[in-house]
């Protein structure tokens, strides 16, 4: 018998892949009943996989180094509860001030990680700390030495615990014809239109973790975009129409 689920819903088919990848070894879990874990995986693809495993009657945990993690690994058919997060995945930390989120992602690939065995990158005051699959920990700690033009020594956090930033939002409102994604775009980015739609054929906008690509694409309250150079958006809510039928929306931009 196998797993039964349903990826129809997925639009970007690139999310749909990694989401095949991630359920395959769901599947080793389902046919062997043993515990197995996987890469990393962002919000969207665990609500996916979270739903496939309750409806085929897997146990699975979600763990990330700290709650609010973003990215997240799932341990399915887990042996012991509370889990051991550092069986895992390893928290690592290294000083600086200078040094910001795509320098450390650019820095890990460039030795050879690959994006899905890194979890979240969080840039503090004084540090940096980052979560990565444990079998990469101990390669990154010895070789990872220079960021940019910035020496760096890497440790292995010993409590295994990723403090994170709280974020901060600017709030933002304005008025949009309808809430096609290419409005919304413009309206956020102060471009026109046309621009937007450039930016949204050019794969560089996510909507809730999925690329898309069809600027007549309908977006809902709390949906959170994600643009590449520009950083992120949640458009909150509507919250009025104008005498003319326009849409007062209001909106925040993480900074």
């Amino acid at each position: 018998m196998s797993l039964d689920y349903n990826l129809d819903f997925i639009i970007d088919k690139s999310k749909k892949s990694n989401i095949k990848k991630a359920i395959s070894i769901l599947e080793k879990a389902y046919y062997s009943h043993q515990e197995t874990s996987s890469f990393f995986l962002d919000p969207f693809e665990q609500k996916v996989i979270d739903q496939i495993a309750k409806k085929n009657n897997i146990d699975i945990l979600f763990i990330g180094g700290n709650e609010l993690s973003e990215r997240k690994i799932f341990v399915a058919n887990f042996y012991y509860e509370p889990l051991f997060e550092g069986n895992y995945l390893k928290i690592l930390k290294f000083s600086s001030q200078n040094i910001n989120h795509p320098d450390v992602l650019g820095a890990l690939i460039h030795l050879g990680i690959d994006r899905s065995s890194i979890g979240d990158i969080s840039i503090l005051n004084d540090s940096i700390e980052f979560a990565v699959l444990d079998e990469d920990a101990a390669f990154i700690k010895y070789n990872l030495t220079k960021i940019k033009r910035e020496n760096i020594s890497v440790e292995i956090k010993e409590d295994n615990a990723l403090n994170l930033k709280d974020l901060d939002y600017l709030k933002e409102s304005g008025f949009v014809s309808s809430l096609r994604f290419d409005n919304i775009v413009s309206l956020v980015l102060n471009i026109s239109r046309t621009k937007a739609k450039n930016i949204i054929n050019s794969r560089l906008v996510k909507v809730d973790f999925q690329y898309i690509t069809d600027p007549s694409f309908m977006l809902k309250e709390g949906s959170l975009l994600s643009i590449r150079k520009e950083g992120r958006f949640i458009f909150d809510n509507i919250s009025g129409v104008s005498k003319k039928g326009n849409y007062h929306i209001e909106y925040r931009k993480i900074i």
